[in-house]
């Protein structure tokens, strides 16, 4: 009665590789990626297929989330976006090369990501985890009106309980707090007595993702890796650090952590706000746009530094911050600074960075030298040995690990935000990084870049020619997963 059972199987599992290799060949992905999810699906095909489904879909075509910042950008703010454009389009230039530059990235901003260019704002970096939460605390403890914050990572640790205590003070004077976690990031790592304590004390909370939903676990590949925190719609942070005490500390891994972040006041919080806010109705929360978390920021004491937020996500119209970044190594004059604690590039960014370092620009890498995921960290040796022949230099950071995310063009434009310089984070991520047009701020960058590298080991050619076979092996074995990252 079943003799016919097996034949039925095998046909029926051929006809599913055959249908998710076509899909695949039309989705149009680059041919390093089509080949990689091809080999997996016919070398195992119902795992193969379940991995693709979970993290290779192109999500431009199956929106992850129902609402996209870039689309609140278009809605909320087209009369200023238009206005932004047209001006940007019919200014006069002239023969600066700087200038020439700086228009280039804020119109690839404006038209491929709505990011407005803001005015009046002031800028204050953190290159330390110890001053950046004290200073933080002390804003939330000032907050008279609202308190929105969102994590990758957020711990239920020393720092954690530190943040908890003023928040539930806060949230019980009436002040409104709303925090967003992710819900792969920080899986397991907030007590459900933390947890109980915000809600007893009348915080909200959310996950972006939460794992505990069967859908959301369908999405898991892509987080929500931003570090958001907007105070009273007047006072903003973002960057690399999360909520944990390893960003002051090192933790128990590393004996230092070495990051950037942000404090931003002026007309670019507003976009922030909006951000965290979309991000709040995608976790199934109402949509908020009251006036109250839109002030009018123009009496602020503030510098007149001129900001645009750039955000992206796997359902993004296109990669905005990888093609800011392609931009800035395309059209520096002179030097591109890049630190990122991980290196997994695309082919058009690999031909970037070794194009611009052959023309004589100064195309700096700096990276972790002290990996915490070491998968990634070996893949990245095997995009050195080119980099290298082109004249690109590249630094280990060994004084504990390094996660900051910056890129510094010329000294006049530059980011720093929560993007590392993977595919991962470029395509698969939900990011935002803060683009300065400023010298004075690119400048501080610059000497911060400049005072790491003195605490960095120079990779070689000649070390990456004589690496053993082994080692080059198991490097290689683990970029072609690279596309699946």
């Amino acid at each position: 009665m079943f003799s016919f059972l097996p034949d039925i199987l095998y046909y029926l599992n051929f006809a599913v590789i055959f249908i998710a290799i076509t899909y695949i060949l039309l989705s149009n992905k680059e041919s390093e990626s089509t080949l990689a999810w091809i080999m997996l699906i016919m070398a195992i095909p119902v795992w193969g297929l379940i991995l693709y489904l979970l993290i290779g879909l192109d999500m431009r075509k199956v929106k992850v989330i129902p609402q996209r910042p870039e689309e609140l950008f278009a809605e909320k703010l087209k009369p200023l976006l238009e206005t932004q454009k047209d001006l940007l389009s019919e200014s006069e230039i002239g023969d600066s090369e700087s200038m020439t530059d700086v228009m280039k990235s804020i119109k690839l901003l404006l038209n491929s990501n709505q990011a407005a260019l803001t005015m009046d704002n002031s800028a204050d970096l953190f290159y330390s985890g110890e001053k950046l939460f004290d200073t933080l605390l002390t804003d939330l403890e000032n907050a008279e009106q609202s308190i929105h914050m969102e994590y990758f990572i957020w711990k239920s640790d020393k720092l954690g309980h530190r943040i908890k205590d003023v928040l539930i003070r806060k949230a019980r004077s009436g002040v409104d707090v709303k925090l967003i976690f992710d819900g792969l990031g920080s899986f397991g790592r907030i007590s459900f007595k933390y947890k109980r304590e915000l809600r007893d004390a009348g915080v909200k909370f959310s996950y972006f993702k939460d794992l505990n939903r069967f859908l959301a676990r369908m999405k898991i590949n892509y987080s929500n890796h931003k570090k958001i925190v907007v105070i009273d719609s007047r006072i903003g942070y973002t960057g690399g650090m999360n909520v944990g005490m390893e960003y002051i500390d090192g933790g128990k891994a590393f004996k230092a952590w070495r990051d950037t972040h942000v404090r931003l006041r002026g007309n670019c919080v507003p976009i922030l706000q909006s951000i965290f806010l979309t991000d709040w109705f995608n976790c199934g929360h109402e949509m908020l746009v009251q006036d109250d978390f839109f002030p009018d920021q123009s009496h602020a004491d503030i510098s007149g530094t001129p900001v645009q937020i750039a955000v992206s996500g796997p359902d993004s119209q296109w990669d905005s911050i990888e093609l800011l970044i392609f931009n800035m190594v395309t059209n520096a004059n002179h030097e591109v600074f890049i630190q990122s604690p991980y290196f997994i590039p695309d082919l058009a960014m690999m031909k970037a960075m070794e194009s611009a370092a052959m023309s004589g620009i100064d195309i700096t890498l700096m990276m972790a030298g002290v990996p915490d995921k070491k998968i990634a960290w070996w893949t990245a040796f095997t995009y050195f040995e080119p980099l290298l022949k082109a004249g690109v230099k590249i630094l280990h950071y060994t004084e504990g690990f390094l996660h900051s995310k910056v890129v510094i063009m010329d000294s006049i434009v530059s980011t720093v935000g929560t993007c590392n310089m993977d595919i991962r984070s470029f395509r698969l991520n939900y990011e935002v990084n803060a683009v300065f047009y400023d010298n004075k701020i690119s400048q501080n960058l610059k000497e911060q870049f400049l005072y790491d590298s003195r605490l960095c080991r120079e990779i070689t050619l000649e070390e990456i020619e004589t690496t053993g076979l082994s080692r080059k092996f198991r490097n290689s074995f683990c970029r072609l997963f690279s596309p699946l990252m």
